[in-house]
């Protein structure tokens, strides 16, 4: 098989993964229920045509089932997950749900792998370090020039800032959560006109960064054991693209700059967050003064937000492909 044709093939895959296909036409009786019927599953119970009796297989099914290794496989899910995100999400919030391992769960139990990552790796007691750089440290400098050049909103040092970075950086999962859910509402706006999934609702924004969020989660435990910095950002700015495309059906740069701009908003979004919840712990201070200047960028935050969501709105007019 050349690349030319194992591409095609793999494309296929992407876009349709699943083929359902009657095992037999014969008629079938349901040992649960006592119906007849066609097909591979009963239609008034639910059971599958084909159980057989029960053998080491049946042993090893139930065992795997527990961690959801069945026919909606966990694994099969996270494999979806990085080879046809856009695609695999589409499928779900369109309604094909057994396409995946149920969303909630999946994070829950990625979220938990996670911890136990972080335990083994000791990156639960302020992420891995390596012989250039600390994660923290750059995650926390890069904080602090953005909110200096472009906010100004917080005056380093702050000891109080500095817990609440430490804070996160000691909890991923609800960093990666609280990140990506600053998303839904600037997807909601700018992706409105997209040619596919137009008009998605914000429940199911909900379920798509929720599926991302499993996503970083992985990304996460990944650079946890490997301290490979650059590599997991660049592959996660990869999956990011891919990811909006299929889901959208955008071009390459129509793309490119609606994920932007979408970021730029959810920054902003959190920045607003932290704003007041730095003010608010200001004044518990008595630092009455300190706390009306940073209270003061909350509204031109605001502002940006509402003109950065309604340029995007606007731009992207009626469904169409660009």
């Amino acid at each position: 098989m050349d690349i030319k044709t194992a591409y095609r093939h793999f494309r296929q895959w992407q876009l349709n993964p699943f083929v359902a296909e009657f095992r037999s036409q014969d008629s079938k009786h349901c040992v649960n229920c006592g119906h007849d019927f066609v097909g591979n599953f009963c239609p008034y119970c639910s059971q599958e045509s084909d159980l057989g009796r029960i053998t080491w297989r049946s042993v090893g099914k139930s065992i795997a089932e527990v961690w959801g290794m069945h026919n909606r496989s966990l694994l099969y899910s996270i494999l979806q997950l990085f080879l046809r995100p856009g695609y695999f999400m589409s499928d779900y919030i369109r309604g094909k749900r057994q396409v995946s391992f149920p969303p909630v769960k999946m994070l829950a139990i990625i979220a938990l792998m996670g911890v136990i990552v972080d335990f083994l790796t000791g990156a639960i007691h302020g992420m891995i370090k390596n012989e250039k750089t600390e994660r923290f440290d750059y995650i926390s400098s890069v904080f602090s020039w953005l909110n200096q050049h472009l906010f100004g909103a917080f005056p380093p040092p702050s000891d109080y800032l500095s817990n609440v970075f430490n804070w996160l950086n000691t909890h991923p999962d609800v960093l990666s959560l609280v990140m990506l859910s600053f998303l839904i509402i600037p997807n909601y706006f700018i992706f409105r006109f997209a040619p596919r999934n137009a008009c998605h609702t914000i429940p199911q924004g909900f379920f798509i960064q929720v599926f991302s969020t499993a996503a970083f989660l992985i990304l996460n435990m990944f650079y946890d054991i490997t301290a490979l910095g650059w590599l997991v950002f660049l592959f996660a700015a990869m999956l990011i693209f891919c990811t909006y495309k299929q889901l959208f059906g955008y071009g390459v740069w129509g793309t490119l700059w609606r994920v932007i701009l979408s970021f730029v908003c959810a920054f902003i979004s959190l920045s607003i967050m932290l704003n007041i919840n730095y003010g608010f712990h200001l004044l518990r201070e008595g630092k009455d003064d300190n706390a009306s200047g940073v209270f003061f960028y909350v509204p031109i935050a605001l502002v940006f937000l509402v003109v950065f969501l309604f340029v995007g709105y606007v731009i992207s007019g009626k469904p169409q492909e660009d």
